[in-house]
């Protein structure tokens, strides 16, 4: 099943030529949650749990407001975007096409005859 808020992020960036919130879907789809990463650091600092909560969402919506003044040219930052999306989810299908296939587990119970009794 896939992370809902991680679907938002990849529409956002999709339609709103989001940089910050194309990176937020890339790094959730790589495996290397950018988000989950700050949420570590600010629970191992000790900071309250709150906090740890507020903290993320009010710096990725400050970023999301301050592109405009750091990529000033739209049509620059919907190719960013668009490259973070497709990218990410160009190298997750590559990465998983070529990742080696895992021996099955088998958790069947064994098929062999039950040992004779001893006496």
């Amino acid at each position: 099943m896939v992370n809902p808020i991680a679907l938002s992020w990849f529409w956002r960036g999709l339609k709103g030529h989001s940089i910050t919130f194309a990176a937020l879907f890339a790094s959730v789809l790589l495996g290397a949650s950018i988000s989950g990463g700050l949420h570590y650091l600010l629970a191992a600092l000790g900071i309250h749990w709150l906090y740890v909560i507020i903290l993320p969402v009010l710096l990725f919506s400050w970023l999301n407001k301050k592109e405009p003044q750091w990529f000033p040219d739209q049509a620059r930052r919907r190719m960013i975007a668009r490259s973070l999306l497709f990218g990410s989810l160009l190298i997750a299908l590559l990465v998983g096409h070529f990742r080696p296939a895992q021996p099955a587990d088998d958790t069947s119970p064994p098929t062999s005859e039950p040992a004779a009794p001893r006496g």
